[in-house]
């Protein structure tokens, strides 16, 4: 876990038990609030159109503003997804904040301020103390949540 330290690196890990894409829409509707703008990270193309997909007809009267990277990107763009290595990613510099989904792993924090990481791993306590000591090592901000009921979460001390 390397990090270009930043002071305000801040990385939030969200250990899951309900289906990403339900997870992904209730925080979408959030994001969409907000005035940041968000990259979401998928595993390969077939992750990115099935989620593509259903964000636009999942609610049917309600659906999710977003596009891929491949679109046509203007500045009010808030959601944005694209699959692979996000440390490939040159066009969105302007992007501070990075949704990663449950199949792709990365080895460092760099180019974002906050990472939002779901992983459908199992909690241990030796698994935590592990992570909590890597954040610490490197300086990073970090909390960390597991969803104790379908879409309801605590965060873990």
């Amino acid at each position: 876990m390397k990090s270009n330290y930043n002071s305000e690196l801040e990385v939030n890990l969200y250990f899951i038990k309900s289906d990403f894409k339900d997870i992904l829409i209730r925080l979408c509707k959030k994001v969409l609030e907000e005035k940041d703008r968000y990259l979401i990270n998928l595993k390969d193309e077939k992750d990115l159109a099935e989620l593509d997909k259903y964000l636009w007809i999942k609610d049917k009267n309600n659906f999710i503003p977003h596009q891929t990277f491949d679109d046509n990107l203007s500045e009010i763009d808030k959601l944005v997804l694209f699959y692979g290595p996000y440390e490939k990613l040159k066009k969105f510099d302007d992007f501070k904040k990075i949704i990663i989904s449950p199949n792709v792993k990365i080895s460092e924090f760099k180019a974002f301020e906050k990472f939002m990481i779901f992983s459908n791993k199992v909690l241990t306590g030796d698994f935590l103390k592990e992570l909590k000591s890597k954040f610490l090592k490197n300086k990073i901000k970090n909390k960390i949540f597991y969803e104790y009921d379908s879409l309801k979460w605590k965060l873990v001390n």
